[in-house]
């Protein structure tokens, strides 16, 4: 066995005596190696050329033609590998014959072609366990440096021109797989990464050792591999609103991918065969077990997540990320409808079909990827032949006959199946709809008898009951209470229920009578007391299946998932009696077309034409085909009609219609929305509609009624509290940001924060929005009516923070209306330790006009003389200039120039002022030489006008002589025209 040293250091000496014979050229007559190799699930073909080399492939069917151009004479064929049948040479052309349903991949390593030539899937032999490696890109990895591949050349002779030559073209290089004592099979990856094992001394006798030549990889590409060069993953991070963990997977823009959950763990499947190295994951907490295996024709990550997390999938510009999430991400369904003895899965942009086994149970499954992300199918499906898994991304097929297959199409993917099609023929009309409920497996027995023999029913079980010791009722207490279900008497039958389990432990001990119970608080309209469906004892039936879509749906409007399970448990609806149908049919229609299941919603309808309590789902069936005139007319006659939950919802869809069609402008469906809140009061439906009118309201930049809307609506539901609380902030913080004048006058602004200071005061975690909130109380120039509100904010405060900068606009107001002892006493109750560097400086400066201001100029400059900012030093500046300490303000004027003031080019107006400013201290302070050195520095970059005239003036060099008379005379000209000037400009000079 050649040691990791020994390669080195041959790889090494090949390499420097490449370089000694560089100038040698190859004999005329040399011939270029070909050479072969057998794998693991692939055979290799090497051809050694150079660099400059040109070829052109050619593939018909199973046969391969390589050409090269120039003068370039192939050497005598090698033996072929497993998977190709003939290898032939004919000068510079090579003829492969490959064996059927084999795929080529190639590739350039430098000077050398390399040919992988693919098992087909059903020849693939074994895996076989890989030697664990470690890739660096700072030194020659295993990855690099190998034995030469079987080469059928005759053996040279031992002479220096041989030896040159061989070092000048060396062999290409092959991964440590290739080695017959250390074979690494194509179709495994290295998951974990170990160091190489310490160098050991070059044996004697050992083999001629080669270094691969070829480019660099990129960061996110592995150095050669054993087959399809291979990719490099590695952690990246989220967005700040994901709470998770994520890696990267560097597939370019032409791979499609996806993803599903099997067994304990998450799987991604990519329609691209390349090798991934997951080394850099291996000290994550999260993907540190992750693994990765190559595919017939894709690549399958394996990545085992905690039961907390989520996988979600997203297509990045570098790649694919792949994120373990707290929270469940928000998934679009996938449609699926069935046409011609076919099923059709609407898919957008969809992606190649990857076949492969199941790493659970072995089954085979057909995998549709997607170049899209966040689309997926969210339940179990059932048939004969096949079954449609659920998936975070992509279609899933398991087939069950031979017969299915899945093919993509522009609308996404199909399953297809023998020429006779697929047994999925829809049918119509109440008989039909039965036909289907009657393969779907049943869990209760809600009896259809006439009601008159039904209620004779229920009172002879409850006189059978009654006659009955109290635990031995259970029974008969049940069979009553689904008597009562079917009756329509859902309260009396869940009243039944819990005094069953109360007398009769068998009874709360069993997952059927909690079903029932949970179903009649469904039928309620309860759905927080349904939580006993959620039993793992009820799973495997259809209507367990149908009735947890009834709570998902209930909980949440229009879900993708339920409408998932209603497409296809919904006929079991035709088998209930008329009161629990009645129930449910809307809901389950209304959810399958809002939840995307267009197809198998319309069909419900066609089964039940003359049902009037399906006239609203009819209005939406209208809209999502894009019939608004016909939706609006049918809400309309419905928000006309007699059934108040109908008019209620119908009026407000038809409110949102009008507004997403333009037919009302914002505040116009506001105030429409606002007279709709008493039709219907009390529940969930009217809190959304409030919030719904309040965003409205904001949106218009009616902030007051906004937050009006909602702390009314937080009254009325106490139990909503927190989240309308949430709701509240965020408003708040639109209003804060929110700079159109138009929206809200000063006056408003002021009244609403008064208004809502608790809100104000719940956003003290958000130091942006809490100065952008005092900032425009300090702008409103209304000091009477923002300071009663600025002392409230800073008295209530819930964090040092908040409280110190409302202490700091408070001070400001202060001092701006001349109460310095005031300003000084805000500044001191609201003083704190650790403030962000910015609001310690805007206090210290506030603090310290104040203290100057108070008599003690030299105490407020000397507070300032740690801060190197340019407010800070040009606020020093102001304090010693109106002291008149001019050497102190020359001083801090200079300092602040060196701060603020580029080092070249002409200066602003507002760079000239202070230049102004620092020659008019140098002047008071009687320092010619300074004077002279701001002429000589800044005079050339000083503009014209009245700004810079006075300085030119104020740096003028003395009267020495009589020739300076002449330009004397003319800057006092200059001075007499200057006053009128800086008036004028006095009076644009925007205040401090």
């Amino acid at each position: 066995m050649i040691r990791p040293f020994a390669l080195l250091a041959g790889a090494i000496i090949v390499t420097l005596a490449g370089s000694v014979f560089a100038a040698t050229p190859d004999p005329p007559s040399a011939r270029t190696a070909v050479r072969s190799g057998n794998h693991p699930g692939f055979g290799r073909i090497v051809i050694d050329t150079d660099r400059k080399a040109v070829y052109h492939l050619t593939q018909d069917g199973d046969h391969v033609k390589i050409h090269f151009d120039g003068d370039v004479m192939l050497g005598n064929p090698p033996a072929p590998p497993h998977n190709v049948i003939t290898i032939t040479t004919d000068g510079a052309t090579a003829d492969l014959t490959l064996v059927q349903g084999t795929r080529l991949h190639r590739m350039r390593l430098g000077g050398r072609i390399v040919l992988d030539v693919l098992d087909a899937p059903d020849d693939a032999p074994p895996p076989l366990k890989t030697r664990r490696t470690e890739t660096s890109h700072a030194h020659p990895s295993p990855a690099m440096i190998s034995a030469p591949e079987q080469d059928n050349r005759p053996p040279a002779a031992p002479s220096a021109p041989a030896t040159a030559a061989t070092a000048q073209s060396p062999p290409a290089a092959v991964p440590p797989g290739d080695s017959p004592h250390n074979p690494t099979p194509a179709a495994q990856v290295p998951v974990e990464a170990k160091p190489l094992p310490p160098p050991a001394a070059s044996a004697p006798g050992a083999g001629v050792i080669i270094e691969t030549q070829q480019t660099p990889p990129g960061r996110d590409v592995m150095p050669e591999n054993a087959g399809p060069l291979g990719l490099l993953a590695r952690r990246i991070r989220l967005p700040k609103d994901m709470d998770g963990s994520a890696f990267l997977v560097p597939f370019d823009g032409t791979t499609a991918a996806a993803a599903f959950h099997s067994g304990d763990s998450d799987y991604v499947v990519f329609d691209e065969l390349r090798p991934v190295d997951m080394s850099q994951l291996r000290n994550d907490p999260v993907f540190r077990t992750a693994t990765v295996r190559l595919l017939a024709n894709g690549t399958l990550l394996r990545v085992p997540l905690p039961p907390n997390q989520s996988m979600a999938l997203t297509q990045m510009p570098r790649g694919w990320r792949v994120a373990a999430l707290t929270t469940e991400p928000k998934q679009q369904p996938i449609a699926v409808s069935a046409t011609d003895g076919q099923l059709n899965l609407t898919a957008e942009q969809s992606g190649n079909v990857v076949s492969l086994a199941d790493p659970d149970t072995g089954a085979t499954l057909l995998v549709g990827t997607q170049h899209r992300s966040g689309q997926g199918l969210v339940v179990n499906r059932r048939s004969t032949e096949f079954i449609l898994r659920p998936t975070i991304q992509g279609v899933v097929v398991e087939p069950l006959s031979d017969a299915v297959t899945l093919r993509q199409i522009p609308t996404g993917f199909t399953v297809q199946g023998g020429p006779a099609g697929l047994a999925l023929s829809p049918r119509t009309g109440d008989t039909n709809a039965l036909m289907d409920a009657a393969h779907l497996t049943r869990r209760f027995d809600f009896s259809t008898m006439p009601t008159a023999a039904l209620l004779r029913q229920a009172n002879r079980q409850i006189a059978e009951a009654a006659a009955l010791p109290p635990m031995a009722r259970g029974l008969k207490e049940r069979g009553a209470a689904e008597s009562f279900l079917a009756l329509g008497l859902s309260a009396e039958a869940e009243s039944l229920l819990h005094m069953a389990a109360a007398q009769d432990p068998a009874q709360a001990a069993s997952a059927e009578t909690g079903a029932l119970t949970a179903v009649a608080a469904l039928l309620a309209g309860r759905p927080e007391e349904a939580n006993a469906l959620a039993d793992a004892r009820l799973d495997g039936t259809d209507e367990i299946a149908l009735w947890r879509a009834v709570r998902q749906a209930m909980r949440d409007d229009g879900s993708p998932g339920a409408a998932a399970i209603f497409a296809t448990t919904a006929p079991l609806a035709f088998q209930y009696p008329k009161p629990i149908r009645d129930h449910i049919m809307p809901l389950i229609v209304e959810t399958m077309i809002k939840g995307g299941e267009i197809a198998a919603a319309e069909r419900l309808l066609d089964q039940s034409k003359d049902d009037p309590k399906l006239a609203y789902a009819r209005a939406l069936m209208q809209q999502s085909n894009g019939n608004t005139a016909k939706a609006l007319d049918m809400l309309d006659a419905l928000a006309n009609g007699n059934d108040r939950f109908d008019r209620a919802r119908a009026a407000v869809r038809a409110v949102e219609l009008r507004l997403a069609t333009r037919k009302l402008d914002k505040t116009q469906a506001a105030d429409a929305l606002e007279k709709l809140l008493y039709a219907w009061r009390g529940d969930a439906q009217e809190l959304a509609l409030r919030e719904r009118i309040a965003d409205l309201r904001g949106q218009t930049g009616a902030w007051r009624v906004a937050l009006a809307t909602l702390r009314q609506a937080r009254i009325d539901f106490p139990e909503q509290g927190a989240a309308i609380q949430q709701r509240m902030k965020n408003t708040f913080a639109d209003m804060i940001r929110d700079q159109n004048e138009q929206h809200t006058s000063p006056i408003d602004f002021v009244t609403t924060v008064d208004e809502n200071a608790d809100v104000a005061l719940d956003t003290g975690d958000d130091d942006a929005l809490q100065q952008a909130l005092a900032d425009r109380l300090l702008a409103l120039d209304l000091p009477d009516r923002a300071k009663p509100i600025l002392e409230k904010l800073m008295r209530s405060a819930k964090s040092d923070t908040a409280k110190a900068r409302f202490g700091a606009s408070l001070a400001t107001l202060d001092a701006h209306e001349g109460d310095d002892a005031a300003a000084q006493s805000v500044l001191d109750a609201s003083k704190a330790p650790s403030l962000p560097p910015a609001l310690t400086e805007q206090r210290t400066i506030l603090r310290a006009e104040v203290v100057a201001r108070l008599g003690n100029p030299a105490a407020g400059a000397a507070m300032l003389v740690p801060f190197r900012t340019g407010g800070a030093t040009e606020a020093r500046a102001q304090i010693l200039e109106n002291a008149s300490n001019w050497p102190g303000a020359e001083q801090a004027w200079s300092d602040c120039v060196a701060l603020t003031l580029p080092d070249s080019g002409m200066l602003s107006e507002a760079q000239t002022r202070m230049m102004l400013r620092l020659a008019t201290a140098t002047a008071r302070a009687s320092d010619d030489a300074s004077l002279a050195d701001l002429r000589v520095k800044y005079g050339s970059r000083v503009g014209p006008g009245p700004l810079g005239d006075m300085f030119r003036l104020l740096t003028a060099e003395p009267v020495r002589t009589t020739a300076d008379i002449s330009r004397s005379q003319r800057e006092i000209s200059l001075a007499a025209s200057l006053p009128a000037d800086l008036k004028a400009l006095r009076a644009s000079t925007p205040p401090r």
